[in-house]
């Protein structure tokens, strides 16, 4: 009879088992993860993880609930579970409940081992009225009432320690000429494609907002110097082109503008100076 090496059970059971593992070091920084802890941040590699922590990654608005958990685990060698938290995942905000256990190895504490699952959708009556309270109906995105909780969040960071944001205001150039000349029907199919260009455009840790009729937002904590650069770039990237509907060529352009939390003293002059930067564009582009 032929016998599996524990490493190839190991492997196949990861597979298998439906929830995000992931281990680490004793310093808190990834080792690796399985495929579906990969799938679920949108990871093409484990490469993109092997040495860095969660606070490189920007997966938390705040990462300190998530590192006290690992030091705990790590220093007093005890196992921790179903313990709640909050992942930004692919522009949107989700509930998982990780649990965690130290990796011992000739009696010492050498690094930790874990999993996660998501239970945003296994939420009260509640919750869940409150979460469609802050989704927009049409794109599915996070509304303006989310936006205000999640600035907030983002704003206390700031103030404690001093993780600056950038926001980006987004506003669909010449939008009225498509409703105007196409209806409205087409207008929210635009809507829509732009939407999901947005989540595509931002970075992993970011959050993507309907603010209202067609201006979006997007909410980023600055971890590298080009963060603010590559977004901008990524959103015309992704959103702007030719949109085919029902054989008629829609083309959509975008203006954007965008502002760090540093540069203002609160979350309305962040908005405003934003704004102000978008309609600077703008009115580039209608110069042309």
């Amino acid at each position: 009879m032929d016998l599996i090496s524990d490493s190839i059970l190991l492997d196949n059971i990861m597979k298998l088992i439906p929830v995000g593992i992931f281990w680490k070091d004793k310093d808190r920084r990834f080792l690796g993860a399985n495929q579906m802890f990969l799938d679920y941040y949108g990871l093409s590699s484990v490469d993109e993880i092997i040495g860095k922590n969660d606070e490189d990654m920007g997966w938390h608005i705040n990462p300190e609930p998530f590192k006290k958990i690992e030091l705990r685990v790590l220093n007093n060698g005890k196992s921790v579970l179903d313990v709640p938290g909050e992942c930004i995942v692919k522009g949107k905000l989700r509930k998982i409940k990780a649990s965690k256990c130290p990796i011992i190895s000739d009696g010492k504490i050498v690094g930790l081992v874990g999993y996660f699952m998501d239970i945003t959708d296994e939420v009260t009556e509640r919750d869940r009225l409150s979460a469609l309270c802050q989704t927009d109906d049409l794109t599915g995105l996070l509304n303006r009432r989310a936006f205000g909780n999640i600035a907030t969040a983002y704003e206390k960071q700031y103030k404690n320690k001093m993780a600056d944001f950038v926001l980006f205001m987004i506003d669909l150039d010449d939008f009225k000429h498509v409703n105007d000349n196409y209806g409205h029907e087409y207008g929210n199919i635009v809507l829509k494609s732009v939407a999901k260009s947005l989540t595509m455009a931002a970075a992993g840790n970011s959050i993507v907002f309907r603010y209202g009729g067609d201006e979006f937002i997007i909410i980023h904590q600055i971890r590298h110097d080009s963060d603010v650069e590559s977004i901008g770039k990524h959103i015309t990237r992704f959103v702007e082109g030719p949109l085919n509907i029902d054989g008629n060529n829609i083309s959509i352009k975008v203006s954007y503008g965008s502002a760090l939390y540093s540069e203002t003293i609160s979350i309305p002059s962040l908005l405003e100076l934003a704004d102000k930067r978008m309609y600077e564009m703008k009115e580039l582009h209608h110069s042309k």
